[in-house]
C-alpha cells in the first residue's frame, strides 16, 4: 500500500464499489479499504454445520461474510466482505416507488425523474432481468397460484443474474457461469452466476489500476488542518492484526448504513462540524420475515423453494398499502436453519447463553456485539420443516430510528421502536394470514422472533442522511458531507426514508450520482 492516495474509499459494495470504479475510469489513483475478506466461487460453504463460519468478527472470524450486530432493541445483519452486501443479498433490482421522493426528508433536488438515468447506468453493469420461464420453477406456480387464491397480482422480480452460458461478463471481463437454480444466492454463488459488485464494478476498478485491500478494517479519521493537507484514515490490518495508515485529498465513506454512520459517531471529537443530525433516521426498511407452512391447497404445495434463485417472485402493494411481499428460498441442506427464525431450540448449549448474555449487555449499554462462530453452536440434526413457502416484506416505515454511542460505554447502538410503524406491520400481519389461508398453510410471522426476541433488519438505512439543510441531514445532495471539503458518504446511510422494495439499486443510483458531481467537481490529486 502507498501512503498517499488521490482518494480512499472505505467499503467496497453498491457505495464504494461503484465509487472505485468510477473513480479508477477517470485516471483517479484509488485504495479501497474493506474489512472483509475475498471470496471465490469456491469459498462459500455448502453444508449446514459450516454455518458459524458464515459470521464475520474482527478477531475470532474475520473471513465471514455475515455480520450480525446486536443492539439493544434490534438486530441488523448485514455482509462483510469484497463486494459488500451484494455478496449475500438476493439480487434483487427495484426502483423506488416515484412516491417516496416525496417525503420532504429528501433533498429537493432528487426525485424519480433525476435518478432515472442513474438506475439506467447501474443496469450495464448488474444486468437485471426476470428469471427464465424455463426450466419452470414449482416455487413460481405455488407463488402465483398462492396469490390468485388471495386475489392479488404476482410479477417476477428483476434479480442481477446470469442465465446462459459460460462468459465473461461484459462490463467488467469476469468469468461467469450460468445459473443452474441452486437457491444459494443469499450464502454464495459457486457458479459466479450472480452479478456482484466484486465481479463487475470492483473488478472493473483494478483493471484501471484501483487497488483494494481486504480485511483492513477503518477506526480513525483525521481532517486535514489546512486546505493543501490529505485526510488521514488509521486502519487494523486483521489479517497480520496490526495498525497503519493512508491519507488523500478525497475520502468517501461506503462502510454501510451501520459502518460509515458508527465511524463518523466514533470521530466525533475529530469531526467537531459534523451536523447534529447525525446517528437520525434509521430505518429497517419495514423488513419482516413470513412462512406458510404445510400448504394444503394441491396447486400450492409442492413449491420446492430451494429450486431456483433466491428470489424470483413478488406482490407489489406499494400503492395501495406501501409494501410488496417477495417470496424466498435456501437450499434443501439448509433448511432446518429457519427453526432460529421460528424461536425453536436451534442453538445450543453455551453458545444460546453466549447469544443471551450479549443481548442482556446490549440492553445495559453495552451494544454493537457481534455474533462469533462459537456463540452460532447449531443442533447437530435441525429438521427440515418441510414444505414450506418463505416471505420476505418490505415497507416504508417511519424511519425514525436514532444511531448513537451509548452514555455509558461509549458502544455504538440503535435506538428505535416499532410503535410509529405499527400501521405497517399490522397491514403486514394481515397479509401474510391471508397468504397463507389462501395456500391452506398455517401463517408465522412475528417482528421480534427468533433467539433473541427483537427486530431483525437485512436492509438498515439512514445515520447520514441527505438533507439540503445542514441542521438535518449530514450530507448534501451528493453525498458530500456539510462542513467538510474532500469527505463524502456514499452508501445506505444516506437514504433519508425508507423505501419500501430491496434498496440496492437505490444505493447504486445515488454513488453513480455523487461520485459523477464529484469527479466533475474535484482533479485528482
Amino acid at each position: 500500500m502507498e501512503s498517499s492516495y488521490d482518494a480512499v474509499v472505505v467499503g467496497s459494495g453498491f457505495g464504494g464499489g461503484i465509487t472505485a470504479c468510477r473513480l479508477a475510469e477517470q485516471g483517479w489513483r484509488v485504495c479501497v479499504l474493506e474489512r472483509g475478506r475475498r471470496f471465490g466461487p469456491g469459498d462459500f460453504p455448502d453444508r449446514p454445520e459450516q454455518a458459524p463460519r458464515m459470521f464475520w468478527h474482527a478477531r475470532h472470524n474475520p473471513g465471514g461474510f455475515f455480520d450480525l450486530r446486536i443492539m439493544r432493541d434490534v438486530a441488523v445483519l448485514t455482509g462483510a466482505g469484497v463486494g459488500g452486501g451484494s455478496l449475500v443479498y438476493a439480487n434483487v433490482q427495484l426502483r423506488a416507488p416515484d412516491d417516496v421522493f416525496e417525503d420532504p426528508a429528501w433533498p429537493i433536488a432528487i426525485d424519480a425523474a433525476v435518478l432515472r438515468p442513474y438506475y439506467d447506468r447501474t443496469e450495464a453493469a448488474l444486468e437485471p432481468r426476470e428469471t427464465p420461464s424455463t426450466p419452470a420453477l414449482p416455487k413460481v406456480r405455488a407463488f402465483d397460484a398462492m396469490a390468485a387464491r388471495a386475489g392479488l397480482p404476482a410479477s417476477r422480480l428483476p434479480i442481477a443474474v446470469h442465465f446462459g452460458e459460460d462468459r465473461r461478463h461484459p462490463f467488467s471481463g469476469a468469468f461467469q457461469q450460468g445459473c443452474d437454480n441452486l437457491g444459494r444466492c443469499d450464502i454464495g454463488c459457486p457458479r459466479n452466476a450472480r452479478n456482484t459488485v466484486d465481479i463487475t464494478y470492483v473488478a472493473k476498478a483494478e483493471s484501471h489500476g484501483a487497488e483494494v485491500f481486504p480485511l483492513h478494517e477503518v477506526l480513525r479519521i483525521d481532517a486535514p488542518a489546512r486546505g493543501d493537507e490529505h485526510w488521514r484514515v488509521g486502519y487494523r490490518d486483521l489479517q497480520y492484526a496490526n495498525a497503519g495508515e493512508v491519507s488523500a485529498p478525497v475520502l468517501v465513506l461506503a462502510a454501510g448504513t451501520l459502518g460509515s454512520t458508527r465511524l463518523l459517531l466514533k470521530n466525533r471529537r475529530r469531526l467537531r462540524r459534523l451536523s447534529p443530525a447525525l446517528g437520525t433516521r434509521f430505518s429497517g426498511n419495514g423488513d419482516a420475515l413470513a412462512l406458510a407452512l404445510d400448504p394444503q391447497e394441491p396447486d400450492v404445495a409442492g413449491a420446492q423453494a430451494e429450486f431456483g434463485p433466491t428470489m424470483v417472485s413478488r406482490i407489489d402493494l406499494a400503492a395501495e398499502q406501501q409494501l410488496m411481499v417477495a417470496d424466498g428460498g435456501l437450499p434443501g441442506n439448509f433448511g432446518g436453519l429457519l427453526e432460529i427464525v421460528r424461536g425453536v431450540r436451534a442453538i445450543t448449549g453455551l453458545g444460546r447463553v453466549a447469544l443471551r448474555a450479549k443481548n442482556v449487555a446490549a440492553r445495559i449499554g453495552f451494544s454493537d456485539r457481534s455474533v462469533t462462530p462459537r456463540t452460532m453452536t447449531l443442533r447437530k440434526r435441525m429438521q427440515p420443516i418441510g414444505d414450506t413457502l418463505i416471505f420476505l416484506m418490505i415497507g416504508r416505515d417511519a424511519a425514525d430510528g436514532r444511531m448513537r454511542l451509548t452514555p455509558l460505554f461509549g458502544c455504538f447502538d440503535i435506538r428505535w421502536s416499532a410503535t410509529a410503524s405499527e400501521q405497517l406491520f399490522a397491514r403486514m400481519r394481515t397479509l401474510a394470514a391471508a397468504l397463507a389461508q389462501a395456500a391452506g398453510a398455517t401463517s408465522f410471522f412475528a417482528l421480534d422472533a427468533g433467539p433473541l426476541g427483537k427486530y431483525i433488519t437485512v436492509h438498515p438505512l439512514g445515520g447520514c442522511p441527505m438533507s439540503d439543510d445542514p441542521k438535518t441531514g449530514v450530507v448534501d445532495e451528493h453525498g458530500k458531507v456539510h462542513g467538510y471539503d474532500g469527505l463524502y458518504v456514499l452508501d445506505g446511510s444516506i437514504v433519508p426514508t425508507a423505501l419500501g422494495v430491496n434498496p440496492s439499486k437505490t444505493i447504486a443510483a445515488l454513488a453513480e450520482r455523487g461520485v459523477e458531481h464529484l469527479v466533475a467537481e474535484r482533479e485528482p490529486g
